[in-house]
């Protein structure tokens, strides 16, 4: 066999490879997603209003990561490569639960867990999340236990909400979890309204 017929083969094999990753990494880039609030107007902020504190929040595991994750069937989840989260769940859906709850209870103020001693809220919001995820072009939900404390009384629920996602992309699904959440404040500004 000719060897500079092997080595230009070789060498054209290897350029066709570089084009392809090449061009893949050109044409897919990377997007980034964040949750979004309520539409709700916001509530006046009032001094006389309590202060209320977010947390902790706890997510599963397999959520705490960039990717953004949907669910192939009820043991297999799936992660984005290029739909990433633009910051950690971990900050942004206490961020999202607590712009949430001032739109739509009056609070002097919202303060996020952990707090110091000397300036503790008067209602506190723990939410522990079972599962927060969905499909493309199906659904999106989330599951959790939480509970509103204020002094030594405590209510505490589970619940699951579950919102339609319009589109087969991962917009619509971070619209759809962004619903879900918005669910769930609307619950915990209810129990809030109720212990007051």
């Amino acid at each position: 066999m000719n060897h500079s017929f092997v080595s230009v083969t070789v060498k054209t094999g290897l350029c066709v490879c570089l084009l392809l990753l090449v061009g893949c990494a050109a044409s897919t880039p990377s997007r980034y997603y964040v949750l979004s609030p309520l539409a709700e107007g916001k509530v006046a902020s009032q001094e006389s209003c309590p202060a209320v504190g977010i947390g902790p929040i706890k997510l599963p595991e397999y959520v705490s990561r960039t990717q953004i994750v949907t669910r192939t069937s009820p043991n297999e989840i799936t992660l984005s490569y290029f739909d990433l989260w633009a910051e950690p769940l971990s900050d942004s859906v206490p961020r999202a639960l607590a712009e949430n709850v001032a739109r739509l209870v009056c609070t002097k103020e919202i303060v996020f867990f952990p707090w110091r001693p000397s300036h503790v809220p008067d209602y506190r919001v723990e939410v522990e999340f079972l599962t927060m995820d969905g499909a493309l072009g199906k659904t999106a939900s989330l599951e959790a236990w939480w509970s509103v404390a204020h002094g030594t009384a405590r209510i505490t629920r589970k619940a699951t909400y579950t919102e339609s996602v319009a589109g087969q992309n991962y917009e619509a699904l971070v619209e759809a979890e962004s619903r879900a959440l918005g669910a769930l404040s609307r619950d915990i500004a209810g129990v809030l309204t109720q212990m007051k």
